[in-house]
């Protein structure tokens, strides 16, 4: 999912997070600001240098825990501060090492500085078909008590940490998806690679049940795979969500020339896992049996102009492209129905965040998140993705039979509660004490 295109990134029951995990939460806007006295004492800053945080890593009396991102997306600090908090508790210092963004992610703007973490450089390596990356983290690794990393063969460093890890028993971890669930050729040997070096590794943090079960499916042992259900912070939606107002809702509506109440919303990255053509073939037959239906698109990419055509074309159409904040919170709260043939991640927490029910297909590419999707409880999944008319009809039932809308609704409501990043948090921080333990 494209970043721009809203607040969510495209790859279990819940205790209600503490007063102090919402006081974090609250405070995370100011946190990326500024860096608090004790975080230099802890793990250095950004201008620290590489031989220096070494000799952190190696002569602190506390236990160090790296973790080395390739870029520092938005919606990961929240995470990593939380996670950071947490261990300080335990008297367990986190070091947070990334690079600024290059290539196709300098394009995106979704990075931001983190003052307390470690910047290091990044090298772009173009080659046929792809893209390799070096960072050079041996030396800001060094010592640590563990080392994540996250699983791509793209990331040259990860082939030297497994090795000093097998050398040296210096404890590693992967933290990702298990296999690439968007990968053109899933029995190729970019997936074969990945799978055998899954097991090469002390610890890892799967995004979901369903990653543990791929991951145990190599051979590594269940007691040494955490489950952290990857998750974004939603409490700025929700509070964006709760200030919405009747006349918010009326004042949108009008702008887009929308009388109706049957409004279904598209948000999120415009490419062709999305599959916008299938969704404007399905708006013409939902429209057939729901006459004053409306489809809004929020986000953008490389098929946005699919969008644009569609909307310039039909009036029940309207194309956005991105919006954020209240107005997306105003566009998420006057729809019915969240649609997304295609591709879903993380944009299904967003859906919960709002109680707008997520109706997608049965399509063999979604991101591991779609596992949090209960099919007749918080949203609805179609079994045939390339029937159309199943889908048009799926999403027609849940404009127009209330009970069927209410039901899901509050299943959406529910499900929000699920997958916190305080939870995330809380999961990763507590499989990183029992991996260096």
């Amino acid at each position: 999912m494209t970043l721009s295109s809203s607040t969510t990134p495209d790859d279990a029951p819940h205790d209600r997070p503490a007063p102090k995990a919402e006081a974090r939460r609250r405070a995370f806007g100011r946190l990326a600001l500024r860096e608090r006295a004790s975080g230099a004492a802890r793990t250095g800053t950004a201008s620290a240098t590489i031989a220096g945080e070494a000799g952190v890593a190696g002569t602190d009396r506390a236990p160090t825990v790296s973790f080395l991102t390739l870029v520092l997306s938005h919606y990961r600090i929240p995470f990593h501060t939380i996670v950071r908090d947490i261990l300080a508790e335990h008297g367990v210092n986190y070091r947070l090492i990334y690079s600024d963004p290059v290539g196709s992610d300098a394009k995106k703007g979704d990075t931001l500085e983190l003052p307390w973490a470690v910047k290091i450089p990044v090298k772009r390596i173009p080659i046929p078909g792809g893209e390799l990356y070096w960072q050079n983290a041996l030396a800001a690794t060094r010592g640590s008590a563990l080392t994540v990393i996250s699983q791509e063969n793209k990331l040259l460093v990860n082939y030297l940490l497994q090795a000093r890890y097998l050398l040296s028993g210096s404890r590693l971890a992967f933290f990702g998806h298990g296999k690439n669930y968007q990968a053109n050729r899933p029995d190729g040997w970019r997936e074969k690679l990945k799978a055998q070096l899954a097991t090469r590794v002390h610890w890892w943090f799967a995004y979901t049940p369903g990653v543990k079960k791929i991951v145990e499916d190599y051979g590594f042992p269940g007691e040494r795979i955490t489950v952290n259900y990857n998750s974004i912070d939603t409490g700025a939606l929700k509070g964006q969500l709760e200030a919405v107002t009747a006349e918010d809702i009326a004042a949108q509506k009008a702008a887009l020339g929308i009388a109706s109440d049957n409004i279904a919303i598209y948000i999120g990255g415009m490419y062709q896992e999305k599959r916008l053509p299938f969704l404007i073939e399905a708006a013409e037959r939902i429209r057939e049996t729901v006459p004053d239906f409306h489809l809004v698109m929020v986000g953008s990419g490389s098929h946005s102009e699919i969008a644009q055509i569609a909307a310039a074309s039909c009036d029940y159409i309207h194309f956005l492209g991105p919006r954020f904040g209240r107005e997306k919170a105003t566009l998420l709260k006057m729809a019915k129905a969240f649609v997304m043939p295609g591709l879903v991640g993380l944009a299904i927490i967003d859906s919960f965040a709002a109680g707008c029910p997520m109706v997608t297909t049965n399509v063999p590419y979604h991101s591991p998140e779609i596992e949090y999707l209960s099919d007749g409880e918080n949203g609805l999944i179609t079994s045939d993705p390339e029937n159309v008319a199943d889908y048009a009809d799926a999403v027609a039932a849940l404009l127009t039979d209330d009970a069927l809308q209410a039901r899901l609704a509050d299943g959406a409501r529910a499900s929000v509660e699920d997958y916190t990043i305080e939870r995330m948090a809380r999961n990763f921080a507590e499989g990183v004490l029992a991996a260096i333990s």
